[in-house]
């Protein structure tokens, strides 16, 4: 069937029913009052009276920043715990060839006596 054909024009046009009759009193259901409509969820959302498209104040902003930079810094701190933690165990790896052992890295390895035994571990020469 073709655009063009009159069958087909009679078929797309009259596919529709006549509309309902009209009963005095009787309100069809697309006449109704507007109701809202709940499927919407942008429209949920969007409600002047919730206040959440508005800006929050000043306080609650320096008081979200301030939490912010306190957690970025409570997870730098326990980064370099961990990565303290891990190559002590590295160093004492090492060090365990030559019956030598560090509890903190920072301090132990100060006075470079200690370093000094890792290099002549790793290197495999000895120092003097």
């Amino acid at each position: 069937m073709v655009v063009g054909d009159t069958r087909f024009h009679s078929l797309c046009c009259n596919a529709l029913p006549p509309p309902m009759a009209q009963v005095p009193g009787e309100v069809d259901n697309m006449e109704g009052p507007a109701v809202s409509n709940n499927n919407n969820p942008s429209a949920r959302w969007e409600s002047p009276d919730r206040g959440w498209d508005r800006e929050p104040p000043a306080a609650a902003n320096a008081a979200a920043s301030l939490f912010e930079c306190s957690r970025i810094k409570a997870l730098a701190d326990e980064r370099e715990a961990v990565q303290k933690k891990t190559f002590t165990k590295w160093v004492n790896s090492h060090l365990a060839r030559v019956g030598c052992h560090i509890g903190d890295l920072y301090a132990d390895l100060r006075d470079g006596f200690v370093l000094t035994r890792l290099l002549e571990v790793l290197s495999g020469e000895q120092l003097v």
